[in-house]
C-alpha cells in the first residue's frame, strides 16, 4: 500500500501506520487516503490490529484557515467548511465502527486537528515526551472531531471546556492523570511495551473484541440492567463465531489460537 501521507507495513496481524512526508498535511490532503487505507484494512482478514504511530512528524494537520477566512464572505464559504467537517466526521466514524482495535502511540507533539485523529483511537499510549494542544479557537470555529462528545466522557465537562479553550499544552504526565492517556510508558521500554500489547490483541477472536468495543461505546448511556442483558446478546454471538470455537480450542489444547484466515461460510464479519 503506498500513499503520500501514511506508510503501512503489515507484520504478524498488526498493520504498523505512521505518518510520513515533509510538515503537517491539510485535512483534505491526509482523509482521502485514510479512509481508504482503513477500508482496505477493514476488509483483510489477516489484519488483527491496527497501530497508529507518529514518523517523519507528529499527529498534526489542519485546515487551511486562511483559503476558509477568504471564503467566509464568499456563496460557497460554508460548502468548503462542510467538506472539512465531512472528512473529519468520516474518518471518526470509521475508527469507532472498525471491529478490530486501534492504538495510537505517541513520543511526540499531539496538535490542532491532530488531537481528535489520536483521540478517535480505541488505546492511547504516549511517553514522557509527548505533549497535547487543542485546537485554535480564536478564528471561531469548533474543534470538531467529535472532541465535545470524548473528552467530557473522559476528562469531565470543566477539565474539557478548560483544555479547549486555554489553548495550553499539556504535558504527558498531566495528560495521563486526567485521562486523556490509557497508558504513559518509559521511554526505554516504548517498543517492548506496544509489541506486548499487539501481540496481545491479535489473539483476541474479533467477534469478542468487536462486541466489546459496542458495548463499551453504548454502556454511558445505558442502565445496568440493560448492559447485562446486552452482554448476554454478545455473549451468545460470540458463541456462534468459528473464531471463538477456534479460540476455545486453543485454550484447551494449551496453544495460541489461528485466527484471521479465509474460511468458506464463516460470517464473524
Amino acid at each position: 500500500m503506498e500513499y503520500q501521507n501514511f506508510d503501512c507495513q503489515i507484520d504478524d496481524g498488526c498493520a504498523r501506520i505512521r505518518m510520513i512526508g515533509p510538515g503537517s498535511p491539510r485535512l483534505e490532503d491526509l482523509g482521502d487516503e485514510f479512509l481508504d487505507l482503513g477500508l482496505r484494512l477493514q476488509e483483510d482478514r489477516g489484519v488483527r490490529c491496527l497501530l497508529l504511530t507518529d514518523g517523519d512528524h507528529a499527529f498534526e494537520f489542519h485546515h487551511e484557515l486562511a483559503d476558509l477566512s477568504r471564503a467566509q464572505s464568499s456563496a460557497d464559504g460554508i460548502g468548503r467548511l462542510d467538506a472539512g467537517t465531512e472528512m473529519s466526521r468520516k474518518i471518526v466514524t470509521l475508527m469507532a465502527e472498525l471491529p478490530k482495535p486501534i492504538i495510537a502511540a505517541t513520543r511526540g507533539d499531539i496538535r490542532n486537528f491532530g488531537l481528535g485523529f489520536f483521540m478517535a483511537a480505541d488505546i492511547r499510549l504516549a511517553t514522557s515526551s509527548a505533549t497535547f494542544t487543542a485546537p485554535d479557537l480564536s478564528a471561531g470555529l469548533l474543534p470538531g472531531w467529535g472532541l465535545s462528545y470524548t473528552l467530557p466522557r473522559l476528562i469531565g465537562p470543566g477539565r474539557t471546556l478548560e483544555f479547549l479553550t486555554a489553548r495550553r499544552t499539556l504535558q504527558a504526565q498531566e495528560a495521563f492523570r486526567i485521562g486523556l492517556l490509557d497508558r504513559l510508558i518509559e521511554e526505554e521500554q516504548w517498543e517492548e511495551e506496544i509489541d506486548t500489547l499487539v501481540q496481545r490483541l491479535r489473539l483476541i477472536p474479533q467477534p469478542a473484541f468487536h462486541l466489546l468495543k459496542l458495548g463499551v461505546q453504548q454502556s454511558v448511556n445505558l442502565d445496568y440492567t440493560t448492559m447485562l442483558s446486552l452482554e448476554w446478546e454478545s455473549q451468545q454471538q460470540c458463541w456462534q463465531s468459528l473464531e471463538t470455537s477456534e479460540g476455545l480450542l486453543a485454550w484447551q489444547e494449551g496453544r495460541d489460537p489461528v485466527l484471521g484466515v479465509d474460511t468458506s461460510g464463516d460470517q464473524d464479519d
